[in-house]
């Protein structure tokens, strides 16, 4: 049976239970069976009441009896009709029930590069969104460690999120946060002192009336740098709270005490420490053994469009002290691990301004192909780095070099079509300053 016969054996009132059933259905699913419903269903009405309206006499609407107690009696035919035109409105009234709300636009997508998916408007799953998007709030996910998105709300307030990370982002005369995994960075425009930006993680309540701020949650901890202002963090396990100035930082962690501490200076060098667990790492990691280091696998990456799968592995870049990490131009990166098979190892960093801003991806290439099975090391100078095609679009606003800016992601990957069996056992970036004599002459 065809839709619209069944819409008109229920307005007829001829339904049998499993075409009321199958209506149902329609309803709640098909957004176009919903419009054709309440057009129909609208029409069916409007017909009733103008046939009633032109068969009583003199206008009279009610046919209306007199029993022999004087008592006034509605004919049965008014009735009939009635209770289908009350059926035909409540049904057009629960078709506009399902009809989803408009949400107003909130922000907008200012930045975007890698694999990243918006949950937004009652549960649609968007994935390929584009710079200029305007969002009525939802969760946006970075899915691998190339991942980058900035978004800007309506009163000019900017966030970032970069890697693997998630956030949920709403604005209803208060913009709420929830960062649930990885780090943004934001920089606020003042906000109403009864109406704070909210951060929530899983460990912390930020409260922010206006400043530049970078924060990293992890399972138990979140970590809050200040660059600019003043941001109010709250333990979520016993309710403590401390305010954090501009260029300082602290660390709520359950159990210990958190202390206000000055912002360290930037430091060259870095060495990755695969040893202490896979903390917002992109791959499969592998615990120290007595046979092997701690390492991180290669998994299956496939790209927007689906053309392409590589095999690829990711970190965040920090340090114990939680020093920011410069590139000094004639750094080099070295890469130890082991591969399987035959193959060219790709790597890629990303960086930002020092005030957190998102400063561009690039990408360097191993000059020959390394041999499988087998232990490697392999060493990349910075000069060989290159904007990443990812952010071509970007290339007149970004630098052609990372040279001078903040190291806060590193990936590596093989392009081979298929597994290359990659491990990563450690990652290092020596600055001139430390290579030796024969690495810098290259």
């Amino acid at each position: 049976m065809d839709q619209n016969s069944l819409i008109q054996l229920y307005l007829d009132g001829n339904t049998s239970e499993a075409e009321v059933i199958e209506l149902d259905r329609l309803l709640a699913s098909d957004p176009n069976f919903r419009r054709e419903f309440r057009f129909q269903a609208e029409i069916d009405t409007n017909l009733r009441e103008a046939s009633l309206d032109l068969a009583q006499p003199n206008n009279q609407i009610l046919p209306v009896n007199e029993n022999r107690e004087g008592k006034v009696q509605i004919g049965w035919r008014w009735t009939l009709a009635s209770l289908v035109a009350i059926a035909a409105m409540v049904m057009v009234m629960i078709v506009y029930s399902y009809q989803p709300k408009a949400e107003p636009t909130i922000a907008k997508i200012t930045g975007l590069s890698g694999p990243l998916e918006w949950t937004g408007n009652g549960g649609r799953v968007v994935h390929n969104l584009t710079i200029g998007s305007e969002l009525s709030g939802g969760t946006i996910d970075g899915l691998s460690p190339d991942s980058w998105f900035e978004l800007e709300f309506n009163d000019g307030s900017t966030v970032m999120i970069s890697g693997n990370s998630m956030l949920t982002f709403s604005d209803r005369n208060q913009k709420v946060l929830y960062l649930k995994s990885g780090n943004i960075s934001a920089n606020v425009s003042p906000q109403p002192e009864d109406s704070p930006m909210i951060i929530h993680t899983r460990s912390a309540m930020l409260t922010v009336l206006g400043t530049r701020f970078e924060v990293e949650a992890g399972l138990s901890s979140t970590a809050l740098s200040v660059s600019e202002g003043e941001v109010r963090l709250k333990r979520l396990s016993d309710g403590q709270s401390v305010n954090v100035p501009s260029k300082h930082r602290v660390v709520a962690t359950a159990g210990e005490q958190m202390l206000k501490e000055r912002m360290p200076d930037y430091v060259h060098s870095w060495k990755s420490q695969l040893q202490n667990g896979p903390t917002n790492t992109y791959g499969k990691w592998s615990p120290t053994t007595e046979k092997q280091s701690a390492s991180l696998k290669a998994i299956p990456y496939v790209s927007k469009d689906r053309a392409l799968t590589l095999y690829l592995l990711g970190m965040p870049v920090s340090r114990a002290d939680h020093s920011p990490v410069i590139l000094k131009p004639r750094s080099q990166f070295t890469v130890r691990g082991r591969l399987d098979s035959k193959a060219a190892i790709y790597i890629g960093v990303q960086v930002a301004h020092p005030n957190g801003e998102f400063a561009g991806k690039y990408l360097a290439k191993s000059a020959i192909k390394i041999d499988g099975g087998q232990d490697f090391e392999a060493v990349y100078q910075l000069s060989d780095f290159s904007l990443d095609p990812s952010v071509s679009h970007m290339k007149d606003v970004l630098s052609e070099k990372p040279d001078e800016l903040v190291l806060t992601c590193i990936w590596c990957f093989t392009n081979t079509g298929g597994p290359t069996g990659l491990g990563v056992t450690e990652i290092e970036l020596i600055p001139p300053s430390l290579q030796t004599p024969s690495s810098l002459s290259k």
